[in-house]
């Protein structure tokens, strides 16, 4: 009989969040980041792999949409950023086509083909390079014109299985809704970014709906973009 055991926690190194998660991410985990566009999305997981590797722990980011120095580009300009951890090789910022297998990540192979051998690519460079964060934005933009579910399903597995057995975190960010969603029902952890109007003025929130192996608050928070992070303080009650 195997008995549960305290998890090792992955801190994530952006302010309050840690707080929230009671310490941070259960290492291995794969977390989804959900929202509208324009709520921070990007620049909380970019957050998350700087500040892995600002701890030493080897950090990539697989940008699916913007080429790698565009997505750098329109995030904050954090103060801790350091371009030396790219030349130590503690962050590496790539085009998930790089990890296709010799073929493209969109073309006319079938779609399971395709999906199979990036998971399979993903997996090996993880191994082989001992990545212990892992972002991918964003993640269902992999799928648009898809028509077959079990396909985006089968790499989630596959992606949460890596995580796992490599002790590798991951968080995919999606403007997917997370209501009932395949990515929603798989992954480990479920963080909502979103808007909220007070006075006249739209204020960033977070939430994390769901967390596996952990306690963590429900509440709603506000968070705040700036150039020393992502800022997560509570929300006030009254006065909306």
């Amino acid at each position: 009989m195997i008995l549960p055991g305290k998890k090792e926690r992955c801190v994530t190194g952006i302010e309050g969040l840690d707080s929230i998660l009671g310490g941070g991410f259960p290492r291995g985990s794969l977390v989804l980041v959900t929202g509208v566009p324009g709520v921070g999305k990007t620049s909380l997981a970019l957050e998350f792999a700087l500040r892995g590797a600002i701890m030493g722990e080897k950090s990539m980011v697989l940008t699916t949409v913007e080429r790698p120095e565009k997505l750098v580009a329109s995030v904050p300009q954090f103060d801790f950023f350091d371009w030396g951890l790219m030349d130590r090789g503690l962050l590496e910022i790539k085009d998930i086509g790089e990890f296709a297998g010799g073929g493209p990540v969109y073309g006319a192979y079938e779609a399971h083909e395709r999906f199979a051998r990036l998971g399979e690519s993903i997996a090996s460079y993880i191994r082989e390079n001992g990545v212990r964060r892992l972002v991918i934005d964003t993640y269902h933009t992999l799928f648009y014109g898809e028509k077959d579910d079990a396909t985006s399903q089968n790499l989630l597995l596959s992606l949460s299985e890596t995580m796992y057995a490599n002790a590798c975190t991951a968080i995919l960010v999606t403007d997917a809704s997370p209501n009932a969603s395949i990515e929603s029902i798989i992954a480990d952890g479920v963080i909502v970014l979103g808007n909220f109007e007070r006075r006249s003025d739209l204020l960033r929130t977070l939430q994390v709906l769901k967390m596996k192996a952990t306690s963590h608050s429900r509440a709603k928070y506000v968070i705040d973009l700036t150039d020393c992070g992502v800022l997560i303080t509570p929300m006030l009650r009254g006065g909306a």
